[in-house]
C-alpha cells in the first residue's frame, strides 16, 4: 500500500462514515428502520410521554422515529460527529422531545431517569467481560424501578454461520469499503478491520479495529442477574408478531427485560 495515499483516523471519523454516509446507501434501510421501531414500541409497550434512552444511538434515526411517536427520547453516543449530526437532524425536523448528548456507556450519569432503554445494532459487547458487566449495571441504574430495556444482539451461532468470507469489499457511490473480519472461538469475540478508499484514490485507515464480545443467552442471564436486571422475553428477529428466540428461529437475539425492584430480589 502506498502510504502517501493513506490517512489514518480515530473512531469519530469512522463513526460518521459508517453510521451516516455508508448507512444511507443501504437498500431498504428505511423499511428496516420502520419495522424495528414498530417492534420496539410493541415489545416494550411504550406509551407517549414515557422517557427512553437510546444508548449508542448512532445516526439517531431510531431515536427520531420514536420521538415522532410521542416518546421523550435522549440519544447518547461517544462520537461527537454523530451527536452534532443527530442534533442538526432533529432541529431540521422540528422535534423538541428528543435530545442528543455525548457520553460513554461505561460511565452513564443517569439515576432512575428512564422508563425504558434500548441498545440497538449490536452495540453491546465492545469491551472485556468485566467492563461489559459494568455497562449493564449502569443501564440498571439509569432505569426507573421496573423500567424496561431491549438489547438487539447478534446470535453467536448464526453470526459464525454467516461469516463465510474473511476478507471482502463493497463498492458504493462514495468509494470502496474493505473489510477483514474473523471470529475467535477461544474468546467469543468478533474482530473487524476496516479500510475505505474514496473516489480520489485516498485509502482511509482506522487507528484501531472493532472487537465485539458475542454472548450466549445463558451468559446474559447471569450478567443480567448480577446487574439487578431480569430477562422477560427473547426474540429471534424484529418480525411482528414477535417470534420467540429458539432452535427454529435465531436470526438475531433480541433480549427484553426489566430492572428488578429491590423487594423482588
Amino acid at each position: 500500500m502506498n502510504l502517501k495515499n493513506t490517512v489514518t483516523h480515530g473512531w469519530d471519523w469512522w463513526a460518521y462514515q459508517f453510521r451516516v454516509v455508508h448507512r444511507r446507501g443501504i437498500e431498504g434501510i428505511d423499511f428496516w428502520d420502520d419495522r424495528l421501531v414498530s417492534f420496539i414500541l410493541r415489545v416494550l409497550d411504550l406509551k407517549p410521554g414515557e422517557r427512553l434512552l437510546d444508548l449508542a444511538c448512532g445516526s439517531g434515526v431510531h431515536a427520531r422515529r420514536l420521538a415522532r411517536r410521542g416518546i421523550e427520547v435522549v440519544g447518547l453516543d461517544i462520537a461527537p460527529s454523530l451527536v452534532r449530526y443527530c442534533t442538526e437532524q432533529a432541529a431540521a425536523e422540528g422535534l423538541d422531545n428528543v435530545t442528543f448528548v455525548e457520553g460513554d456507556m461505561r460511565a452513564l450519569p443517569f439515576h432512575e431517569t428512564f422508563d425504558a432503554l434500548v441498545v440497538l445494532s449490536t452495540s453491546f459487547g465492545f469491551f472485556d467481560d468485566e467492563t461489559n458487566q459494568r455497562v449493564l449495571e449502569g443501564i440498571a441504574r439509569a432505569l426507573k424501578p421496573d423500567g424496561r430495556l431491549l438489547l438487539q444482539l447478534s446470535d453467536p451461532h448464526t453470526f459464525v454461520e454467516r461469516q463465510k468470507a474473511r476478507c471482502y469489499w463493497q463498492e458504493r457511490p462514495e468509494g470502496i469499503y474493505w473489510t477483514e473480519a474473523w471470529f475467535d472461538p477461544v474468546t467469543c469475540v468478533s474482530h473487524g478491520v476496516f479500510r475505505f478508499t474514496d473516489n480520489e484514490g485516498v485509502t482511509h485507515l482506522w487507528d484501531d479495529h472493532e472487537r465485539v464480545r458475542l454472548y450466549t443467552l445463558p451468559e446474559l442471564r447471569l450478567m443480567f442477574d448480577r446487574a439487578g436486571l431480569e430477562i422477560s422475553d427473547v426474540y429471534g428477529d424484529i418480525l411482528l408478531p414477535p417470534v420467540p428466540y429458539g432452535p427454529d428461529w435465531h436470526q438475531e437475539m433480541i433480549v427484553v427485560g426489566r430492572r428488578v425492584q429491590e423487594d423482588d430480589r
